[in-house]
């Protein structure tokens, strides 16, 4: 895995003249250095941003989705807008609309306010993503393969995500919540300072008219998306029918998505073309790329096992999904190679990255306990970087290869969608509930175990009760302690007993995938000098 060093001029960066060309190539990854990291809300905080501001930890993860599903409104139309102006005027102007966005999350009052304004950040770092995704792909692939090309974006992309929530989290433990934002805009204004004294204009602005931008389009299925998205976060925290807007938005939001697929089914010119979703080869990625982040997205277990059972505090717990990047960096490292090579059967690749999961679901369910190691948990971690890296390039490919180039936009559109909105709203309330009602069985089942006559509780009741006797609490005070200390025994060996159900589960399921596509006949491999970058790189 080599880089190569092109000229700027090749690489189409807008570079002033005189200046070598790394100078250029540095820019341009100093721009996509805050890139990978920009979101509306960061996750990596959410129990400080719920503690200080008194809101649901489901404020701050909407706002994630919410970004996703601006960067996904946005890439169909991104080609346009980069066409009619020049590249420093649009990188100055994104660029500087990010630093304001920031700035206004990290002050907003509402939460309203704080999804749109977190999708609008995603819908202009979808204009920035695509200008660095022109330039670094022959900087990555001189022959302009997009085997080769993603073997080094996508961990690159997932790589800042995950540096996100670590530098987020340490950031509320040292100082403030509200820093990560003054740190992403600190980036952002280095990269604006960059931009003007390194770049110039390399043609001037062109007008393009209003109905080319689809902004009705845009409008109706941004809608129809935040409402789906709303619905399934805020379900269980506004108990469904009981909430108003729930009962308005499982309604409006269908009927929106319904309205805006009718539209471009029946417009000559659509705002996103339906046809990936008629080929067989499209319609497979997605579900599997969907089946990725059902199981990703299952870190929510071992953040709940951390917090509840290990009692990690919250930088700990973000700190530990560094381990996934080795993953991440190894995968892309045997994609690029298998690609290459061309020597064994796509459906190898596809088996050997599903069965990364189940060896993440299987250690985890055979090794969690209440006296399991916070470093045990590194060896799982690495193989879901694995699987994950492995399963995402693959199937990035398999989506695209037999995809006519005028579909590319609409490929991102419906990948971004289905991999970085649905996907992961759909597996974190799946997650949740399924937790919290084995969670209430369980402890149910527990309760009823623990009587007078149980030997093991009553020496529990008693040790507390003899502690807090000693340190000074009055009877009645020391008997309710003794019963809470009891009761929240109680609560982390039913969270244990959920957590395996739900692990066991995950476990059989990911073998099944795994053993399935094994027989699955894809083809025999992707024919890697047909498949070239395109602009749905994403």
């Amino acid at each position: 895995m080599s880089i190569t060093i092109l000229s700027a001029q090749y690489l189409d960066i807008p570079l002033r003249r005189g200046l070598p060309d790394w100078v250029g190539v540095a820019v341009v990854f100093l721009i996509m250095l805050p890139l990978t990291m920009l979101n509306g809300t960061y996750t990596g905080s959410m129990l400080e941003v719920s503690n200080t501001l008194g809101v649901y930890t489901e404020d701050i993860t909407i706002g994630f989705y919410a970004a996703a599903a601006g960067m996904a409104v946005a890439y169909p139309i991104v080609p346009k807008i980069l066409g009619a102006f020049s590249s420093k005027s649009l990188l100055l102007v994104d660029l500087t609309l990010q630093v304001i966005l920031s700035w206004t999350c990290a002050h907003a009052a509402s939460t309203d306010l704080m999804v749109w304004l977190s999708f609008l950040i995603g819908f202009l770092k979808g204009f920035l993503m695509l200008w660095v995704i022109r330039r670094i792909k022959l900087i990555f692939s001189p022959a302009d393969v997009r085997s080769e090309f993603y073997a080094y974006f996508y961990p690159m992309v997932f790589g800042g995500g995950q540096a996100s929530m670590v530098i987020t989290a340490l950031l509320a433990y040292h100082y403030d919540w509200k820093y990560m934002y003054y740190f992403m805009m600190l980036l952002l204004m280095v990269a604006i300072l960059a931009v003007i004294l390194l770049f110039r204009h390399d043609h001037p602005s062109r007008g393009i008219a209003l109905r080319e931008l689809h902004v009705p389009e845009m409008l109706i299925i941004a809608t129809g998306l935040l409402m789906i998205v709303y619905v399934i976060t805020y379900g269980k925290t506004l108990d469904w029918m009981a909430s108003p807007r729930i009962r308005l938005f499982i309604v409006l939001g269908p009927l929106l998505v319904g309205l805006f697929l009718w539209e471009q089914l029946r417009a000559p010119s659509p705002y996103v073309s339906l046809k990936p979703l008629f080929q067989w080869k499209a319609m497979l990625g997605y579900v599997y790329m969907v089946l990725v982040m059902l199981f990703s997205t299952s870190t929510s277990l071992l953040t709940s096992y951390m917090t509840s059972i290990l009692r990690v505090d919250n930088t700990h717990t973000y700190t530990l999904y560094v381990w996934l990047l080795p993953g991440y960096v190894l995968g892309a490292f045997l994609c690029f190679w298998w690609f290459r090579w061309q020597r064994w059967r796509f459906r190898f690749l596809i088996a050997g990255g599903m069965a990364c999961f189940f060896v993440f679901f299987a250690v985890l369910y055979f090794t969690i306990s209440p006296d399991s190691r916070y470093e045990m948990l590194y060896v799982p971690l690495f193989f879901r970087g694995l699987g994950m890296m492995v399963l995402l390039i693959a199937f990035g490919l398999f989506v695209v290869e037999d995809l006519q180039p005028k579909y590319m936009l609409s490929n991102a559109f419906f990948l971004i969608t289905f991999r970085a909105v649905l996907a992961p709203v759909l597996a974190s309330a799946l997650y949740s509930n399924w937790l919290y009602h084995l969670q209430q069985r369980y402890l149910v089942q527990l309760s009823e175990t623990v009587t007078q006559v149980d030997f093991l509780a009553a020496s529990r009741y008693a040790s507390s009760l003899g502690s807090s006797l000693t340190q000074g609490h009055g009877i009645d005070q020391a008997m309710q302690l003794a019963t809470n200390t009891l009761y929240t025994t109680l609560q982390q060996q039913s969270t244990l007993l959920a957590l395996k159900h739900i692990l066991g589960w995950l476990t059989v399921a990911t073998l099944i995938i795994a053993v399935i596509s094994r027989f699955i006949p894809f083809h025999k491999t992707v024919r890697v000098p047909v498949i070239r970058t395109g602009e749905d790189m994403v």
